[in-house]
């Protein structure tokens, strides 16, 4: 490699005409009869690089291209013709690929992306069993604080609240104070989450969930504060907020699908009207 490097270094004079095409450029490398010139690599070059850093990218690219062609060589060499005959995967992949262009063409144009929160509620109603919880989530409220943060029983107080006015207190003065504050109160999350901010081991989610709503914990140094408001149990269903964003990823996905089903049927049924094609029988 710093051979190589060291090689591109010496050769280059000057590096905006060494990567202008012309008949007389000579190549980089060559391995069988096969040959890498300048201009094939000059757009995989990031601009604004100094000559030196430029030629180490270079010298990466072109080391990467002979490795690529010694091993097509070898494979030539170890493979029967039949082996390498890869003509009907080409074509297999060429046709999977214009139809996914195309179809992609399609959605771009016609897919509908507005999905209404009424819909959302229609699936998730027609299908609550698909979306039981795979663990513990709760809606909560937490901060960590020094042991000798000011106004702790004020900060008890706003914890316990519902208050929207306790609430932007109790931000106000976690800006300030607080070493992290965390408010799931409008949203679900892990109880997993929560237990690695705790300075204790919680070994039974259930029963914790079920007893605590309000706890406060210390260590040498801080104090934990931690307001439950809400909870669900793994093995429940889903509340309807926790997995809106995923129904809402179904529902697109369903009417992808309808709008690619409608198309081949639309143009199966009109080539069969036109007799565009033939099934032979044996």
């Amino acid at each position: 490699m710093k051979y190589l490097l060291l090689i591109i270094i010496l050769f280059i004079s000057d590096w905006c005409s060494f990567f202008q095409k012309s008949d007389k450029e000579e190549p980089l490398a060559k391995v069988g009869k096969q040959f890498i010139y300048p201009y094939e690599i000059k757009g995989l070059i990031k601009p604004g690089l100094s000559k030196e850093d430029s030629a180490v990218m270079v010298a990466g690219l072109v080391e990467k291209w002979v490795r690529k062609q010694l091993i097509v060589q070898k494979a030539e060499l170890n493979l029967t013709e039949e082996e390498k005959d890869v003509n009907k995967e080409l074509e297999e992949y060429r046709t999977s690929l214009i139809i996914y262009k195309y179809e992609q063409k399609l959605i771009k144009e016609k897919l509908d992306t507005i999905v209404n929160y009424k819909e959302i509620e229609q699936y998730y109603n027609k299908n609550t069993s698909n979306f039981i919880l795979n663990y513990d989530i709760v809606k909560a409220q937490f901060i960590k604080l020094h042991l000798k943060a000011p106004s702790l029983e004020k900060v008890r107080e706003w914890m316990r609240s519902d208050s929207e006015d306790n609430i932007k207190l109790l931000e106000g003065y976690c800006y300030q104070y607080a070493v992290k504050y965390d408010y799931f109160n409008e949203e679900w999350i892990s109880f997993d989450n929560i237990k690695m901010l705790l300075p204790v081991k919680i070994s039974d989610n259930e029963q914790y969930l079920r007893n605590t709503r309000f706890v406060e914990l210390k260590d040498t140094s801080y104090i934990f504060m931690l307001n439950i408001k809400d909870f669900k149990l793994k093995g429940t269903v889903s509340p309807l907020k926790f997995v809106d964003g995923d129904i809402k990823s179904i529902i697109l996905l369903k009417r992808k699908q309808k709008l690619i089903t409608d198309l081949e049927d639309r143009i199966y049924f009109d080539a069969l009207n036109r007799n565009n094609f033939t099934i032979f029988k044996n």
